[in-house]
């Protein structure tokens, strides 16, 4: 799958960021090397010794990381991406996220949206849900926030044409159990519930098979 594929759908645990302040051209970013800024020699040793090859790792890890990583004081990881950010706006290589909200022509996947499968929620929300940021979806006990996640995990499934992706799914469960019941219902339910697709396509898709399930309480192991 695609970057923009790749949407993971989780629940309860979201953030809202759906356009950045500034964003830069990654092609451009991963082919740059660090070696044309002006550094102090001790910071461009360390970034060698961190084998960090380009300014899109320079601009893309947090002070944090950087500062794990190459051990240097977070003023001069500040200087460095100051100098970094300031030699991208020299060369021009760096657009406003006005630019990036108003050129749907160049930049094509941040005005895409995600089909809800129901008309009146897609309405809503100006045709689904955008499919780069991550978007939060917040509600009491049984409003809705796990039965919407589910379907999500069918929606994006199915072509563009129907307000899908043609890609998969991976559902981070936070309780007990995933509710494979529950989305059983809604496999079966499909013919009924996005009566604008046709049933033939409908049919040929593998649902159970695109959606990846993993569980908190995994990931929380994984990691240690």
């Amino acid at each position: 799958m695609s970057g923009s594929e790749k949407r993971i759908l989780r629940y309860r645990i979201f953030g809202h960021y759906h356009i950045p302040l500034l964003c830069f051209y990654s092609a451009f970013l991963g082919v740059m090397d660090w070696e044309h800024l002006d550094l102090d020699p001790q910071v461009a040793a360390a970034l060698h010794q961190a084998n960090l090859k380009s300014v899109g790792d320079i601009l893309t890890y947090s002070v944090v990381d950087l500062q794990r990583i190459t051990h240097l004081s977070i003023p001069d990881i500040q200087d460095l991406q100051k100098a970094a950010a300031v030699t991208l706006e020299k060369d021009k290589k760096t657009i406003t996220a006005l630019q990036l909200y108003k050129d749907t022509a160049t930049f094509p996947s941040q005005h895409q949206r995600l089909s809800l499968g129901c008309s009146v929620l897609n309405r809503f929300l100006r045709g689904g849900i955008p499919i780069v940021g991550i978007t939060e979806l917040a509600g009491e006990s049984s409003a809705g926030k796990t039965q919407i996640a589910l379907q999500l995990c069918l929606s994006v499934q199915y072509c563009a044409e129907y307000g899908g992706l043609g890609a998969g799914a991976v559902y981070i469960c936070t309780e007990d159990a995933f509710p494979s019941k529950r989305l059983q219902q809604l496999i079966k339910s499909q013919h009924k519930l996005r009566s604008d697709v046709p049933t033939d396509v409908i049919r040929n898709i593998r649902f159970g098979d695109g959606i990846y399930i993993e569980h908190t309480a995994d990931i929380r192991l994984h990691h240690r």
